[in-house]
């Protein structure tokens, strides 16, 4: 990755869809989130850039009616915590966590429902996405 982004994104399933993915607001720092399915099979936490939150809703959360989208600073979390750059078979890099996700590690976040699609829904958010 030629320049690291400012901030990273992990994606959930809403509390909502998925009472394993509740987590206490305000998020504790000592809080740590549930893992995904993929995330638990793989090994480490997959994470999007901003240019990625849209296609990677679209790929894997097509059929979800909501989601929380959690904001993370990429530098204090690289700092502290192993996260890898790997290729994927499409040829791009995502950004993927070796450790636990922690309320600490968090920003801040949205919840945003598909409604009439996830691009449309994205626009909700205005300049959060950064």
């Amino acid at each position: 990755m030629a320049q690291s982004p400012n901030y990273v994104y992990k994606i959930f399933p809403s509390a909502a869809v998925d009472s394993r993915f509740y987590f206490p607001q305000p998020i504790p720092s000592s809080h740590e989130f549930f893992l995904t399915e993929l995330d638990s099979n793989d090994g480490y936490i997959h994470m999007s850039t901003v240019q990625q939150v849209s296609g990677v809703l679209n790929r894997f959360f097509a059929d979800v009616d909501s989601v929380a989208i959690l904001k993370i600073d990429y530098g204090r979390l690289s700092a502290f915590k192993r996260v890898r750059w790997e290729q994927t078979s499409s040829g791009e890099s995502y950004p993927h966590l070796y450790a636990f996700l922690e309320g600490q590690d968090i920003d801040s976040f949205k919840e945003i429902e598909r409604g009439q699609g996830w691009d449309a829904s994205l626009k909700s958010v205005g300049n959060w996405l950064q």
